[in-house]
């Protein structure tokens, strides 16, 4: 049975390196894929795009706005005016019927307009800039979190293919105990609960080779969602678990991005706290308007050889002063005040939270470190140790007891081998996403 389950282990390992499509030497390289196929930092970077064009469109709204108009008006039946009688020499008290005007009436013209103080318009253009920048902040803190989960899943894919090896040689020792004592059992040298016992850590440890190569297809199948892979596509990871496990000698950190969007939210809220104390400041407006008209009683519509166009032009400054709305305006600057202490605190906080995470990265991570050493040192001594109780055994100067116990302790020291592991694991890839630049 143990080499059953070897074949399918080493089956399964080599058939993903010898079908794999896209191959991982390092877990920058998994972020890099990440960047350019996973959906969520597309779908952040989108919004950076747009934040983009909120920049220039509030740029644009400094620039006047210009319109251009042209059309005609047929008069089908023209007003009828009565005209006292006697202008034209009639009698007093009598009226002439008059129609004014002609059938056709052709207009064209533009006009302009410019607002020379319109604080909210400045207010805006700063906060789609800082929108701009916290949408960047955003990304940044997109990567960072879909980083995280990459770096998770990729080294608990090296940390269940660890498990998978380790399993099945585990599961190779336990069937050898089994056969020997097996062997000797059928001599009469041998209690049955001595075979019983043997058998049941063979088939305990072939459960966990099963579990464990099951871990690893699960694992990959979630490294290969995040990355943006489909089921059928091929992963391998080429890292070996010591480079994975390899010791990390700078911990220099570049800064939370939980930090800048903190700052940038701050800062977007207080630019609206501005907008709306603006309200109270009167906006003052250029206009300029040129228009001219032509009047027909013949149908050619801006004809140069038609009657005389009459032109109309003016220009005019107003200023609005908005004096009273109900105490809208006021509530609303109320409100853009607290929201903007608010942020100020979460800043605060993000940057006391963030030197706190950080320093308990460093203790966590050095922790971890002396502790998978010395859990090394102990699954090595422990396996040291089955083998010589079974050259001791097998030399009559140990009992079949010993060395059933000698291979519990290492199963045992094996499994805290792997959990110190995934830690230690868990710490560098939380040192490395520190390090990163997003």
């Amino acid at each position: 049975m143990y080499k059953k389950l070897l074949t399918l282990t080493a089956i399964q390992l080599c058939a993903l390196a010898a079908n794999a499509q896209t191959i991982f030497h390092n877990v920058e390289e998994a972020w890099q894929y990440a960047d350019q196929h996973s959906t969520s930092i597309k779908n952040a970077q989108y919004e950076v795009t747009k934040a983009n064009k909120g920049v220039t469109q509030s740029y644009l709204d400094f620039l006047p706005d210009v319109s251009a108009n042209a059309g005609y008006t047929d008069n089908l039946t023209i007003q009828t005016t009565l005209i006292p009688a006697v202008i034209f020499g009639g009698p007093d008290g009598t009226y002439r019927p008059v129609q004014f005007g002609q059938k056709y009436i052709y207009n064209a013209g533009f006009a302009a307009q410019l607002d020379i103080l319109n604080l909210q318009t400045w207010h805006n253009a700063r906060i789609a800039r800082e929108t701009q920048e916290l949408n960047k902040a955003q990304l940044s803190n997109t990567r960072r979190n879909i980083y995280q989960q990459v770096a998770g899943q990729y080294y608990a894919c090296i940390l269940n293919r660890e498990a998978a090896v380790l399993a099945a040689k585990s599961a190779a020792l336990a069937d050898s105990i089994y056969q020997s004592i097996n062997n000797k059992y059928e001599e009469g040298t041998v209690s049955l609960p001595n075979l019983d016992i043997a058998k049941l850590n063979s088939e305990r440890a072939q459960q966990t080779a099963i579990a464990a190569r099951y871990q690893l297809a699960v694992a990959t199948n979630a490294l290969k969602a995040l990355i943006g892979l489909s089921l059928t596509d091929s992963v391998y990871i080429s890292q070996r678990m010591d480079d994975g496990a390899k010791s990390i000698q700078q911990m220099a950190f570049n800064e939370d991005p939980a930090i800048l969007l903190a700052r940038h939210t701050a800062k977007l809220n207080y630019y609206k706290l501005k907008q709306s104390n603006a309200g109270i400041v009167p906006t003052l407006t250029a206009s300029y308007v040129n228009n001219t008209q032509q009047f027909d009683n013949t149908f050619r519509p801006f004809s140069a050889n038609g009657p005389e166009w009459f032109p109309a032009n003016y220009w005019s400054l107003k200023a609005t002063w908005n004096i009273f709305n109900g105490g809208n305006r006021w509530l609303q600057s109320q409100r853009n005040k607290i929201a903007w202490l608010q942020s100020q605190a979460d800043e605060e906080q993000a940057k006391r939270q963030s030197a706190i995470n950080d320093e308990n990265l460093r203790l966590n991570y050095m922790r971890t470190a002396e502790m998978y050493t010395k859990a090394q040192n102990i699954v090595n001594l422990s396996l040291d140790n089955y083998q010589h109780i079974t050259l001791r055994y097998e030399e009559g100067l140990a009992s079949i007891e010993d060395r059933q116990r000698a291979f519990t302790d290492y199963i045992n020291y094996q499994n805290q081998y792997l959990n110190t592991l995934s830690e230690l694991l868990a710490q560098l890839y939380s040192i490395k996403l520190r390090q990163q630049s997003y």
